[in-house]
C-alpha cells in the first residue's frame, strides 16, 4: 500500500494529463475549416501562431508542473559522503 503522507507525483495526477492531452490537441489546428483562406497573424499564417502559442503554453505548463508539484527525495548518502570529505 503507497504511503499517503509523501506527496504524489506528478504523472500520478490525471487533471494534469488532461491539461496535456487538450494543449496538444490545440496545437495541431484540425479544428479549423478547411479550405479558408490563411489569414495573417504577426506576418505568419494564422495556424503557425496557433501552434506556436500551443506548443509555448505547453512549456510554460511544463515548467509550473515541475516547479509546484515535482518531489525531490532527500538523499541521505550524499549528506553522509559531504561529512566525511
Amino acid at each position: 500500500m503507497p504511503d499517503r503522507s509523501e506527496p504524489l507525483e506528478p504523472r500520478s495526477r490525471a487533471w494534469i494529463w488532461a491539461v496535456y492531452v487538450l494543449l496538444f490537441a490545440a496545437s495541431v489546428p484540425w479544428y479549423l475549416p478547411a479550405g479558408s483562406p490563411p489569414r495573417l497573424w504577426l506576418g505568419l499564417p494564422h495556424w503557425v501562431v496557433i501552434s506556436l502559442a500551443a506548443y509555448l503554453a505547453v512549456a510554460v505548463f511544463t515548467a509550473w508542473v515541475v516547479a509546484r508539484y515535482w518531489s525531490i527525495p532527500a538523499d541521505d548518502d550524499a549528506d553522509d559522503a559531504e561529512g566525511a570529505s
